[in-house]
C-alpha cells in the first residue's frame, strides 16, 4: 500500500551489528527504521539472542552488565517490532 513503509525481517545478529558497527549496512537499517522509512520486524527469540550478545560483550569488556531496566529501555527504543 502506498505511503506505508517497507517491512523487513531481520535477525538478532543484524541488530547487534547495527548497534556496534558504525557506518555498517546494519546501522543504516536501524537509522532508516528510526526515521520510519522502513519497518523492521524480528522475533522474541532474536531479542534473547541480543540479550546474550550484550551480556557476553560486557563480560569480555570487564564492565558491569546492563540492568533489567536498561535492557527494557533498549528494547523500547530500538526501532524493531519484536513479535
Amino acid at each position: 500500500m502506498r505511503g506505508q513503509p517497507r517491512v523487513i525481517k531481520i535477525n538478532g545478529a543484524t541488530i547487534l551489528r547495527g548497534l556496534f558497527f558504525p557506518n555498517s549496512n546494519e546501522e543504516t537499517l536501524l537509522h532508516l527504521a528510526a526515521c520510519e522509512r522502513i519497518e523492521l520486524h524480528s522475533t522474541t527469540k532474536d531479542w534473547n539472542f541480543i540479550l546474550k550478545g550484550l551480556m557476553e560483550i560486557s563480560r569480555r569488556a570487564g564492565s558491569q552488565p546492563m540492568t533489567g531496566t536498561e535492557l527494557n529501555n533498549l528494547r523500547i527504543i530500538l526501532p524493531v517490532n519484536f513479535t
